[in-house]
């Protein structure tokens, strides 16, 4: 496994009761995604000991993932047979404006996550999109 803990987000009200977990393998992983209900439980975290992480956000069919290797760089997964029309999914608690495209299905969430969860790497079987931290000069 090559990341070492996950952290599950369990929104009640505006407190996050949420939890941290070691990563002992990918079935405990699958079900923590696959219970976000894009109400309570709104993202999972795959987290390093350093700053390389992925986050899936959402639920119910509709997720929003990225993966960053440094925290500078931010891969998010598309589905370009999607338009750009907004979509509201909430994320970390948050309810957020994200075009279509981003908005992606339980299937290629899964195989993403499942990649980066083993082999820390990007699954090469899906669409990402970069998208970087602009610093003001």
């Amino acid at each position: 496994m090559f990341i070492s803990k996950f952290s599950v987000e369990d929104w009640i009200g505006n407190q996050n009761r949420g939890s941290v977990e070691q990563a002992q393998n990918w079935l405990e992983i699958e079900a923590a995604i696959k219970e976000l209900d894009g109400q309570r439980k709104t993202l999972v975290t795959l987290e390093t000991e350093g700053e390389t992480h992925m986050a899936i956000g959402g639920g119910i069919q509709k997720y929003v993932v990225y993966v960053t290797f440094d925290n500078e760089n931010f891969y998010y997964l598309v589905d370009l047979s999607k338009s750009n029309t907004d979509e509201t999914v909430i994320v970390g608690g948050q309810e957020g404006v994200y075009a279509a495209k981003s908005c992606i299905d339980l299937n290629t969430t899964l195989k993403a996550a499942k990649t980066f969860a083993e082999l820390g790497i990007m699954e090469e079987s899906v669409i990402w999109k970069q998208d970087r931290v602009v610093e003001p000069v």
